[in-house]
């Protein structure tokens, strides 16, 4: 699933329930943007059931390959919303983009100061409640093994930055520089 967004839209829904850290660069990437659009994505409820019946039947390992699997999977689907909305704005013509050297990253809430709770607006944007996704009181979409966030197509050098905001320290993911790694080698 995803839709259009007009960036000068985008820090309205950022804000979300005004949790997100003070510095982060999502907002100042997507007021770079040639163009953005929300995106959410799930690898279906049958691998969590899957995933959960290994577990009660003592299946541990199993069940840890199952969630390490579709981990990835929730991950490459990320991805391949990215590759699906560059094709789109290749298809489109459009001469402001059309001398630029555009790369699609996405990013999400719970990632780089984007506080978890901004997973709300944008779902519920995007009413991805039509594709099965929901929200727990803390945030977390069902089915885990989902993605959600904002598509940002813009030349290379507005997807970098430096890790020392307030949060790099404390994270454990580090997902921005993997992301940016592909994103640099991605032709």
């Amino acid at each position: 699933l995803a839709e259009d967004f007009d960036a000068d839209k985008f820090s309205s829904l950022y804000n979300g329930g005004g949790l997100n850290d003070k510095d982060g660069p999502v907002p100042y990437i997507a007021a770079r943007a040639d163009a953005i659009a929300l995106m959410a994505a799930t690898m279906g409820e049958e691998l969590a059931i899957k995933s959960r019946n290994l577990l009660r039947q003592a299946n541990v390992s199993l069940s840890y390959m199952l969630n390490l699997v579709s981990s990835v999977g929730a991950e490459r689907l990320g991805r391949w919303m990215c590759r699906a909305f560059m094709e789109r704005l290749r298809s489109e013509p459009c001469e402001a983009r059309e001398t630029k050297e555009l790369k699609v990253q996405y990013y999400c809430p719970g990632h780089c100061g984007w506080h978890i709770s901004g997973q709300e607006k944008l779902l519920d944007t995007l009413r991805a409640y039509e594709i099965g996704i929901s929200l727990n009181d803390n945030w977390v979409m069902y089915p885990y093994k989902s993605t959600s966030g904002i598509l940002v197509a813009a030349p290379l050098e507005v997807h970098r930055f430096q890790q020392d905001f307030s949060f790099c320290a404390e994270c454990r993911e580090h997902k921005c520089v993997e992301r940016l790694k592909m994103l640099e080698s991605d032709n």
